[in-house]
């Protein structure tokens, strides 16, 4: 390996290892302090000179800084950088100096997810035994092409693995509208994802006004709400509180919002009745849909009078809810009409071959289920797509309350890949359930088992839909009348 040292002048160090290493070093008169003024150095000795201080970091694969004294002959080594730590004066040393390991992509070009013969003996990085191939060392992380320093904790982060994991931080949303390193969540403690934590309003990109509808996107997570108050549908990128307007103009009443893998956005305005869907496809205007436009004041399959939910399958047929209509209907691609799946246009009823107003629906593709959470008869029921209509209760059903065999006016449903688990937003109970296939009643795995309504983190309000993010670890929740999303640990 060879060492420059970078003090004024070059330097070079001969070592007899196979990689190359650059090292900043700065004045005389300087120290490194952690940012974690708690955390010990990797390593302290004394030794002759600043040459051999850094030979002593560069022998272990985790230090990223030292610092030489030269009156004391004190040499310390840290696993931290300048984004974990600082530079600063020292006027009590002023013999001292710090050096930096300088890295770029360059140095892991060659190695990182190649076999473990790439890595042997390698300045930065390790083999993993699990994978057999070259990744980061401890206390760092695979970003921008490099491994980064990991963060401690309060730092903004926008990395899943950015955080200092042996000391349990993990990248969380943060009320001050930043990602930040915080001890990992808890379960059945809701952190806000969206909107102000103590759920104020506001109609700017921070905020939210009565979150309805939402979805998290299985392809890259992200989370897109529809606000029902002031009508307007945002996205947020993973590991950002800022908010992206897509659509707001001209509409009244939005409900619903799916995403599609060709990132095509379904977006549902209830319209008073006389329902829209209005679809962005991407680098291309925006349409709606149907091609009648709003509807008339009936329940013809031409229009989509009443709408609230909408689901899309991979071929492009669009599934949705027609709440005043008490039914689902299916419109395959390019069609001028629907095609009904469940209920009975505009007679509500409560048996298995009717529906009373049917909101928020998943679709489950892999098995063939359409999945609708159905306010007025407090259930879930579930429909075979290509069936008869006739509807299976896979939860509720038992009048409204608090029972955990029982919902009150449920809105949203999600279903787990495996398809053996819902997650209903039970509304009028203030809490989400989680009800496995077969079961006789269900759990609550947020707000209140009563029914208590409320704006702490352990509280809801209303809470209007449900989504899994893509690695089914996460529970989001649209708290309509907290004027937030909430997330919580699965």
């Amino acid at each position: 390996m060879q060492l420059f040292l970078i003090f004024g002048f070059l330097l070079s160090f001969h070592l007899t290892t196979q990689d190359e290493s650059n090292i900043k070093i700065s004045a005389l008169g300087y120290q490194f302090i952690p940012i974690d003024t708690s955390r010990p150095p990797l390593f302290t000795c004394t030794t002759k000179n600043v040459l051999y201080c850094s030979a002593e970091c560069n022998k272990r694969i985790t230090c990223r800084t030292f610092d030489f004294d030269a009156d004391s002959l004190q040499c310390r080594l840290w696993e931290m950088d300048t984004t974990t730590g600082s530079i600063v004066a020292s006027p009590s040393k002023p013999r001292s100096s710090v050096g930096s390991v300088q890295l770029s992509p360059n140095n892991y070009v060659k190695s990182h997810n190649q076999s473990c013969s790439h890595c042997d003996q390698s300045r930065y990085e390790i083999c993993n035994v699990n994978s057999s191939t070259c990744q980061c060392p401890p206390f760092t992380y695979w970003n921008n092409g490099m491994c980064m320093t990991q963060l401690f904790q309060g730092q903004v982060c926008s990395n899943t693995y950015a955080c200092r994991t042996d000391l349990n931080l993990s990248c969380q949303p943060s009320c001050d509208f930043t990602y930040r390193c915080s001890a990992s969540p808890v379960m059945g403690i809701g952190v806000t994802v969206a909107g102000f934590c103590n759920g104020s309003t506001d109609a700017g990109t921070l905020g939210l006004m009565g979150p309805y509808g939402i979805y998290v996107s299985p392809f890259d997570g992200i989370l897109y709400v529809a606000n029902y108050d002031v009508p307007r549908f945002q996205s947020f990128l993973p590991f950002s509180r800022i908010g992206y307007t897509i659509l707001s103009n001209g509409l009244s009443e939005f409900d619903d919002v799916f995403v599609d893998s060709s990132h095509n956005i379904y977006m549902t305005d209830y319209a008073a009745g006389q329902g829209m869907m209005y679809i962005q496809r991407p680098g291309m205007n925006l349409t709606s849909f149907p091609p009648i436009g709003r509807s008339n004041i009936n329940c013809s399959l031409t229009g989509l009078y009443g709408i609230i939910g909408v689901t899309v399958d991979r071929s492009g047929n669009i599934y949705a809810s027609l709440a005043l209509c008490s039914m689902i209907v299916k419109w395959a691609p390019n069609s001028t009409t629907g095609v009904l799946v469940a209920g009975n246009p505009g007679h509500s009823g409560s048996g298995n071959n009717a529906l009373d107003w049917p909101r928020f629906i998943h679709l489950d593709e892999v098995r063939g289920a359409l999945y609708v959470a159905e306010g007025a008869n407090n259930r879930i029921q579930k429909f075979i797509i290509g069936g008869n209509g006739t509807g299976i209760t896979v939860a509720g059903g038992n009048g409204a309350g608090t029972n955990l065999n029982q919902l009150s006016d449920p809105c949203g449903v999600w279903v787990t890949r495996n398809g053996q688990t819902l997650y209903i937003a039970d509304s009028g109970n203030n809490r989400v359930m989680r009800w496995n296939l077969g079961d006789t009643q269900g759990s609550v795995v947020a707000g209140s088992a009563s029914g208590v309504a409320g704006k702490t983190n352990t509280l809801l309000s209303y809470p209007g839909d449900v989504a899994l993010d893509p690695t089914e670890t996460y529970l989001y929740v649209s708290d309509y009348y907290n004027n937030r999303v909430q997330r919580f640990l699965l």
